[in-house]
């Protein structure tokens, strides 16, 4: 095979190349110059650098800085605010905290603080205006079956005994009851509560003047719906007239006793109802008459009469035991104390 002359060129290849490709590859070239750390540092001073400071030159003004001394200031103007309500809010508490050495709850009204130095079982004051009753409340005269509630708890029913008052002039006689003012307030450490009288009647507390049962009359905790309707049947059947007050499963209720005097071995006893948010308390003007009203079985049988209610199943409250009330249980008779 002849070679070729020397002096004529080797072939050559050519390779085409789009627009595209070209302008990719002319980029490809310029990021590998870039990125090469003398070219960095030169761009750093001759262009980074200088945009910094003209960027930072028309931002950095007088103007900026007197924007944000104002911010700054009503920052901690907002804070040391807070602080300073809070710190008002408790400052009563400060006086009385050195006096007692205790530490009190949140939100407590001053007019208690005195009360409660002295004895952290205080719950608050019970004002009845037509007995003139207006005597300070602890756990020691608050109904404590099964869990331990307290009256400070927002419970369903809670229940008070008083060791004197004189209900019963106030509210045994339906005339006297229309005549009152039917209102009772309790002072809880934390506000007022505004209840009305629903129900009024005497209860038996000796066991063996009714077959060995006593109606659990201070009943007290979250019910279950069933177990109040029942709560509420003896109730109207043991009082001597109905007020028509309206007595509803989610409504409030306060139970008051006190020793009965018209009776032996028995207690007087109020239900009230407290007053929903957003009504008016309303007196009652009418009552009417309950011709049947349920006795103690000694009763019928010292007048010879047939116990109308011998068939009915004594009576005890069926409550929720834990906070999300999905768990119950019903009570029994050593679950109370009659006074």
């Amino acid at each position: 095979m002849q070679e070729p002359p020397a002096d004529e060129p080797a072939p050559v290849t050519l390779e085409w190349q789009t627009a595209e490709e070209a302008a990719a590859s002319e980029r490809k070239k310029a990021r590998k110059v870039f990125l090469r750390p003398a070219v960095i540092r030169a761009n750093f001073k001759t262009r980074l650098l200088p945009a910094v400071k003209r960027f930072l030159g028309k931002i950095l003004t007088r103007q900026f800085f007197l924007a944000l001394g104002a911010l700054v200031l009503i920052a901690a103007l907002v804070f040391g605010g807070v602080k300073l309500y809070d710190y008002s809010k408790t400052a009563y508490l400060r006086p009385y905290i050195a006096k007692y050495g205790i530490e009190y709850p949140a939100g407590i009204r001053e007019e208690f603080c005195d009360d409660y130095g002295k004895d952290q079982s205080t719950q608050g004051r019970l004002v009845i205006e037509d007995s003139a009753t207006d005597t300070l409340i602890s756990n020691k005269s608050v109904a404590v079956p099964d869990k331990g509630s307290t009256v400070l708890k927002d419970q369903h029913i809670r229940s008070v005994s008083l060791s004197r008052g004189n209900l019963e002039t106030c509210y045994a006689d339906p005339a006297d009851f229309v005549n009152a003012s039917q209102k009772v307030t309790f002072k809880t450490l934390f506000g007022d509560e505004e209840y009305r009288v629903a129900a009024a009647y005497y209860t038996n507390i000796n066991p063996d003047l009714d077959g060995g049962y006593v109606f659990p009359y201070n009943a007290c905790g979250n019910m279950t719906k069933r177990s109040f309707k029942s709560y509420l049947d003896w109730v109207k059947n043991k009082s001597a007239y109905r007020t028509g007050v309206e007595c509803r499963y989610d409504d409030y209720y306060l139970s008051i006793n006190t020793p009965a005097t018209a009776e032996d071995d028995a207690r007087f006893v109020i239900l009230c109802v407290r007053v929903r948010e957003g009504e008016d308390f309303e007196k009652t003007t009418k009552t009417k008459e309950n011709k049947r009203v349920l006795k103690t079985q000694a009763y019928y049988d010292e007048r010879g009469e047939v116990n109308p209610f011998r068939f009915a199943e004594h009576w005890y409250p069926e409550v929720y035991t834990d906070a999300a009330m999905t768990k119950t249980k019903r009570l029994s008779a050593k679950d109370f104390t009659n006074d």
